[in-house]
């Protein structure tokens, strides 16, 4: 089993050289196990520690130049280790918004390459996310993708990438109960993520948001958005058609009332199915 974050924002209160930092050493505790995701964040998450909520574009500019160091310290201890340990490697990053100073991971990745994802939806976020990630995690759903997997693809073949090298990723919500009542009423977590350009209100206090999400988001929308599924075998056909819209993967992000029973359903009746549809 893999650990990938989904999602974290390398945008003021945790600093890319940071986050190398800590994802190095969980490769060399998980070896090939651990991959990154990051994104632009939310107020919520960054206003209450001091930091003041900018537009969407500095938010962009800050993540890249966060990704260009995370790549360049991991890369960095990776040449190190192929110099045995010899002219080790300091790394130096002078940006518009971060600056890093022979900076060095003492502890570096035991794997060949730790995965470095984007979360994204908007035009320019896919963008970058195609230049300089190993792939996108997106959350709309297969018949809304086509103009999205065409503006990656565009991004990475511009780059000088192999788009059918990088993974296109969905992270679809869902949740799971015998009793469609409970199924529905466990998804009311996630109702203030249906606010429209949520993640680029400057509304920290989450008292507010849920306030907001109860007069703007309606129960039909969080249906819409979110497979509330009672029989577990329901979410295969769903699960198909994002592979047949051209996703490698797809996250499930389960919101259910009993994850333990969600977690052993699935796995004894989903993935043994796409398993053995994909040896077959």
């Amino acid at each position: 089993m893999e650990f990938v974050t989904g999602v974290t924002a390398a945008v003021y209160r945790y600093n890319p050289a940071i986050i190398a930092q800590a994802f190095a050493s969980l490769d060399v505790l998980y070896s090939g196990r651990i991959g990154l995701d990051v994104g632009t964040g939310e107020a919520m998450n960054e206003v209450p520690v001091g930091f003041d909520w900018p537009s969407a574009d500095v938010r962009l500019a800050r993540t890249t130049e966060a990704i260009q160091i995370i790549r360049k310290l991991w890369e960095g201890s990776k040449k190190e280790k192929e110099n045995n340990g010899k002219n080790g490697s300091f790394i130096e990053f002078n940006g518009q918004y971060f600056k890093i100073k022979n900076a060095k991971l003492y502890t570096p990745p035991s794997s060949e390459k730790i995965p470095l994802y984007m979360a994204a939806s908007g035009e320019e976020a896919i963008q970058t996310a195609a230049k300089y990630t190993d792939g996108l995690i997106t959350t709309p759903k297969p018949d809304k993708s086509k103009e999205m997997f065409d503006i990656f693809d565009k991004a990475a073949i511009e780059k000088g990438k192999n788009p059918n090298s990088l993974e296109k990723i969905a992270k679809s919500k869902i949740s799971y109960s015998e009793d469609y009542d409970k199924a529905f009423k466990s998804t009311e977590f996630w109702r203030a993520s249906l606010i429209n350009d949520v993640f680029d209100l400057n509304i920290s206090d989450p008292r507010q948001l849920e306030r907001k999400a109860k007069d703007e988001v309606s129960d039909d929308k969080i249906k819409e958005s979110t497979m509330i599924v009672t029989s577990i075998e329901d979410c295969i056909k769903p699960i198909e058609e994002y592979f047949k819209a051209g996703f490698t993967r797809v996250y499930m992000h389960s919101t259910s009332p009993n994850e333990i029973k969600f977690i052993g359903d699935f796995c004894a009746k989903v993935l043994s199915y796409f398993n053995d549809h994909t040896r077959t």
